[in-house]
């Protein structure tokens, strides 16, 4: 993968996905289309669950998979990655490497979660 922090960076992240958790905590949930009758299982934050179900109900079915995540290394990784998607859509560009990296630390947090990354 990518993504290369040394353990004091991991250190400081994980101190600041900590406080984030005080506002937000992390959540693992489940995205159902109701028209395609597919799910999609994510890593995301409270309030952007909230936002998503209240602006995409006629479409998807959401539930919440895992409640209150564990602020774990991969966690954090998982935070960096979205966080580099984030800034690679904003700039418009198209990287292959940052959506593996994603897709898997988003795995990582499932596993050890206790969650199948497939609905």
């Amino acid at each position: 993968m990518a993504i290369k922090l040394d353990s004091d960076q991991v250190k400081v992240l994980k101190a600041q996905l900590s406080e984030a958790n005080k506002n937000s905590h992390f959540v693992i949930i489940e995205a159902f289309q109701k028209d395609e009758h597919t799910g999609a299982r994510m890593v995301t934050d409270w309030n952007n669950y909230v936002n998503m179900k209240t602006t995409n109900k006629e479409n998807f079915q959401f539930r919440i998979i895992r409640d209150i995540l564990p602020i774990t290394d991969n966690l954090v990784y998982w935070a960096v990655a979205q966080q580099n998607l984030h800034a690679a859509t904003q700039k418009g560009q198209q990287n292959e490497q940052v959506i593996d990296d994603l897709e898997y630390y988003t795995n990582k947090v499932m596993e050890e979660n206790k969650v199948k990354s497939s609905g």
